[in-house]
């Protein structure tokens, strides 16, 4: 829902107030229905609205310590929680750690760069982190409820009205203090404290479903790591440097595939005592997604919202640490394009998405992907293999190797021909099995967002349960903003 309002007049005044700028954009107008507004700053502490940010310089970045910091960029639009992404959580020297002492219900606030995106604290999960200049944490009057106060910072409704107070045209956007000009409503009913309930228990149910999916993901790398480390060969190991037979039989010069982290790592696979298979081995061949240039389409029509007769697009650049995908974009296109369907692994080729990876683990219409993405296919579409595939996958991406096998500049690439270089380590039938549970539990059938017996759920469950609550609490949000009546469980 959008708020945005174009005047169809300005006054005199309003053109001196603007410092006779004429640019459109700063005449824009957001629109809230409801009138029992409050301005983000009368809901702050007064005289300690918000705690800042602690910047070390770049200097103080190590590559290994027990503290670290926060960057703007753990703050994304589609993660409640503080998200892993990349460098967005940095190590730093600890003499540098000053301990902003962060707990459970602690809004972030992103003032600057992706400005206007906020995060919020999950139980302990940031006590050794700080966070960078470029955030603000929000100090919430105690008659207000953090979680009602946070599910609007959430909605579209803050951003928007953020962008109209920030000025345009820098390289990276600064909203100093005018956040706290954005305003939040609140129900006018006569039931409104259960309103406020609501939001706050949804908030909180979505909070704890995505700390489960995070754990889920640690857990079936766990399994894997410790499952490789306690089944080792007794063969002695010793790194030695490439020979010549070596280039040759590899045909590859890049020198990555030759360090000693790359051959430490791998032998974790390669001396597993139950062997292993390559991908082909276990049934998968690799297809490379589809071009969707316009000077091969032809015709091509983007959306963000679902239109009949248009492509589902599985992106690579949505998808998440997780297994998960974050965005679902349509194209509309005459031209016909190769589907994915349930079973494939759809793998990022290319740059910060590569390495990501999720199963297509329901039937899809209509869907394809592009071609920085890479799909693996069974003929006999064994979604379990699937599902341990990736898992495995994913081992291998967090523990760097597939960006040591990749090659090329600006985050390099992972081809089809380099899947080969994938060991799928031959775990015991009960192990593959409890990595599988752990990603995907086909027995859950009623979605519920009523329920509180989801901690047994995959992540995949998970994931689709928080996007229909996001979606119900959205459309309580569109009702309050408007002043409509709000029905709630």
């Amino acid at each position: 829902m959008s708020l945005n309002k174009i005047p169809d007049t300005i006054s005199y005044n309003e053109v001196l107030d603007k410092g006779y700028s004429l640019s459109p954009i700063m005449y824009k107008k957001i629109q809230i229905k409801n009138q029992n507004v409050k301005a983000v700053k009368e809901l702050l502490v007064e005289g300690n609205e918000y705690q800042k940010g602690n910047e070390p310089g770049s200097q103080w970045y190590v590559k290994k310590s027990n503290k670290y910091l926060l960057r703007t960029k753990a703050l994304q639009d589609f993660s409640y929680l503080i998200y892993p992404k990349g460098d967005c959580i940095i190590p730093i020297n600890p003499k540098k750690y000053i301990n902003l002492k962060l707990e459970k219900g602690d809004i972030l606030l992103s003032k600057d760069s992706n400005i206007g995106e906020v995060a919020i604290i999950c139980a302990s999960e940031c006590e050794d982190k700080d966070f960078s200049s470029g955030i603000v944490k929000l100090n919430i009057k105690e008659e207000y409820d953090n979680y009602y106060v946070y599910a609007f910072l959430k909605h579209s409704s803050f951003k928007e009205q953020l962008n109209a107070l920030c000025p345009k045209g820098a390289t990276i956007q600064h909203a100093g203090e005018r956040w706290m000009q954005c305003r939040i409503p609140f129900p006018n009913q006569s039931n409104k404290e259960a309103i406020i309930n609501w939001i706050s228990e949804c908030v909180q149910m979505i909070m704890d479903m995505e700390r489960i999916i995070a754990d889920k993901a640690q857990k079936i790398f766990d399994i894997i790591n410790i499952t490789l480390i306690s089944s080792q060969t007794d063969e002695e190991y010793i790194y030695e440097y490439p020979t010549l037979s070596d280039l040759l039989a590899e045909k590859r010069l890049d020198a990555a595939i030759y360090c000693k982290e790359y051959a430490e790592k791998i032998r974790l696979v390669e001396a597993f005592k139950g062997g292993y298979w390559t991908p082909s081995e276990y049934g998968f061949s690799v297809i490379p997604g589809p071009s969707l240039e316009i000077k091969l389409l032809k015709t091509r029509i983007d959306s963000d919202t679902y239109k009949k007769g248009f492509y589902q697009l599985l992106l690579p650049t949505n998808l998440s640490e997780y297994g998960t995908v974050n965005k679902v974009q349509y194209l509309g296109t005459k031209k016909q394009l190769p589907l994915l369907k349930k079973g494939d692994i759809l793998f990022g080729e290319a740059g910060f998405q590569k390495g990501r990876s999720t199963v297509i683990v329901e039937e899809i219409e209509n869907c394809t992907t592009n071609a920085h993405g890479l799909y693996a296919r069974r003929e006999d579409g064994d979604l379990r293999k699937s599902i341990y595939f990736r898992s495995v996958f994913d081992w291998y991406r967090r523990m760097n190797l597939i960006d040591l096998m990749a090659v090329g500049g600006s985050g390099g690439h992972f081809s089809p021909e380099y899947f080969e270089y994938i060991k799928i380590p031959k775990f015991d039938e009960q192990v593959i099995d409890e990595i599988v549970s752990l990603y995907h539990t086909p027995d859950v059938v009623d979605y519920g967002t009523n329920s509180k017996d989801y901690s047994q759920w995959g992540i995949m469950q998970l994931d689709k349960t928080v996007k229909k609550l996001k979606e119900e609490l959205t459309t309580i949000l569109d009702k309050i903003i408007n002043d409509e009546q709000v029905e709630v469980r």
